[in-house]
């Protein structure tokens, strides 16, 4: 493992512990999905994972999967911001709220731009010659690590949540969201499986004269990009939906437009909480089913 890494690993684990200890009744499960995190960290980013990442393609959509799907995951789950929020004192509460309330956050936390970001780097990094050059250039190497790392932790903050963010989706369109990343891996997944000859040259250029061959691996790795990504999708929106079902708004947490489309369905006014405890807005609904039922056999009056 490269010496950086390490000391950046060995830093997040020692701050984190840190903070922990100085917070009341901080969640065991969040710290221990913030070391599963460092541990995946550690194992795609030294070892013979990163090594083998340089000379089998199907290696390095190993590193790809486990960077920006696993390490996210946990990295989110572990909570590293709100544990940061409460160790700040009072003050620094408030600067740390303003922050997160500022325009900047919000652009970096719009689903739209995570989207587009996570699609940019998986299309870009797989699909263009960026993965050639990155095999023949270590600094950019390094550099498609590092997109791995924080496109995936920018999309699946906003689809696993629970940190102190302005922005948040319902979980609705958080499994949405999954569903068009599953996409995304299905079709990069299916190009490379379907393509006919080694895109990246670099990986003959070793000489390997053990495993697949070179259009053998390349199909290999994008059978893992589609199979794996869509499972690991499969597996967060699983997630997802677990929390949907164990929240108190589970029977109302349709997403603003499709909540104000109920709204308004049944006459409810924006100061209601709950518009299925709200009898004038039911009985207006059932008012209107019935003169839909009367339009339908026709009024006898007219």
């Amino acid at each position: 493992m490269p010496v950086a890494t390490a000391v950046v690993l060995g830093l997040a684990a020692a701050c984190y512990a840190w903070a922990a200890s100085r917070v009341r009744r901080w969640p065991l499960g969040a710290s221990a999905s913030f070391a599963a995190a460092l541990v995946v960290a550690a194992f795609a980013l030294g070892g013979g994972v990163n090594a083998y990442s340089g000379v089998l393609f199907s290696m390095h959509m190993v590193q790809h999967l486990l960077l920006i799907m696993v390490v996210p995951a946990f990295l989110v789950l572990g909570r590293p911001l709100e544990l940061l929020r409460r160790t700040l004192p009072e003050r620094g509460r408030a600067v740390a709220g303003g922050i997160a309330r500022s325009r900047v956050v919000s652009v970096l936390t719009n689903p739209v731009l995570a989207f587009v970001f996570y699609t940019g780097v998986v299309v870009g990094t797989h699909l263009t010659p960026f993965q050639q050059n990155a095999l023949l250039q270590p600094g950019l190497h390094v550099l498609e690590e590092l997109l791995y790392l924080a496109s995936g932790y920018l999309l699946l903050l906003l689809v696993l949540g629970g940190e102190p963010l302005r922005r948040t989706l319902s979980h609705l369109m958080r499994v949405v969201v999954l569903l068009a990343g599953m996409v995304v891996d299905t079709i990069v997944g299916l190009t490379l499986m379907m393509t006919p000859s080694e895109p990246f040259p670099a990986y003959g250029r070793l000489g390997r004269a053990w495993g697949p061959s070179l259009i053998d691996d390349l199909h290999l790795g994008g059978a893992i990009m589609w199979v794996g990504g869509d499972v690991l999708m499969a597996a967060l929106a699983i997630v997802v939906i677990t929390q949907w079902v164990n929240s108190p708004t589970s029977g109302n947490d349709l997403g603003p437009w499709l909540e104000a489309a109920r709204r308004s369905a049944v006459g409810a006014s924006e100061g209601t909480d709950d518009i299925d405890d709200d009898e004038d807005a039911l009985d207006a609904y059932n008012a209107m089913l019935s003169r839909l039922a009367n339009g339908e056999r026709g009024d006898p009056d007219r």
